[in-house]
């Protein structure tokens, strides 16, 4: 496939690539700062510019020509405004709407979907769920072909190739605290990509015991 991934220079996007590129995908890695180029194309992807925030409709009709999905795995850094979360996702739907792009997966957050958890459910958090929680409503209320994968807290941990994995919030009840290295978050979006079962699906994730792919194939029935 020809698949973009949005945010590619982030930690769970750099390696989103970076499994594409193993898999023998085409990847277009979008970023905002030309100075993160090298290492992306070091890695065997395409890039491209695309700030989220300044972009216009034909800079993303230009990037997403030929694609055959997106990933989005872009969110805010901790010194921005969450309001990125909400604004990125709805003009990426938007331009791959327009574009005739069916395939979408999208990187948000347990919290987005659940009952935000306990630990993170401070007045600092309120912004960043409620974009993400309005961010799903854009992905859901679209025509394309969704997955939104939601995890728990990340690490930069080795990955473990297992997860733990429930579908549409209410599973899990009180959500899980087990961590979850981003390797198997990505792993996790690629297993989703290629499982068009997974179409209409929302995975919340932690750290488990289940083979990735199994899980997904689980949830995606």
């Amino acid at each position: 496939m020809r698949v973009v991934v949005i945010g590619a220079h982030g930690r769970t996007g750099k390696l989103i690539v970076d499994q594409l590129v193993a898999n023998g995908d085409s990847v277009i890695a979008t970023i905002r700062n030309p100075k993160h180029m090298a290492p992306l194309v070091k890695a065997g992807a395409a890039t491209a510019i695309l700030d989220l925030e300044t972009a216009t409709p034909s800079d993303y009709a230009i990037v997403f020509s030929g694609a055959d999905a997106i990933v989005f795995a872009a969110g805010s850094a901790e010194s921005e405004s969450s309001a990125i979360d909400r604004k990125g996702v709805t003009r990426t739907v938007n331009a791959a709407e327009k574009a005739g792009i069916k395939r979408y997966v999208a990187i948000s957050s347990i919290g987005g979907t659940t009952r935000v958890p306990q630990q993170w459910n401070t007045p600092e958090m309120k912004e960043y769920f409620a974009a993400k929680k309005a961010g799903n409503k854009k992905i859901r209320s679209s025509g394309l072909d969704w997955t939104i994968i939601e995890p728990g807290e990340l690490t930069q941990g080795k990955p473990t190739g297992k997860v733990t994995l429930s579908t549409e919030a209410l599973a899990f009840g009180d959500v899980p605290t087990t961590k979850i290295p981003r390797a198997d978050v990505a792993a996790v979006a690629i297993a989703a990509l290629q499982n068009p079962k997974s179409i209409g699906k929302t995975f919340q994730i932690v750290g488990g015991s289940t083979d990735i792919a199994k899980a997904v194939a689980a949830g995606s029935k």
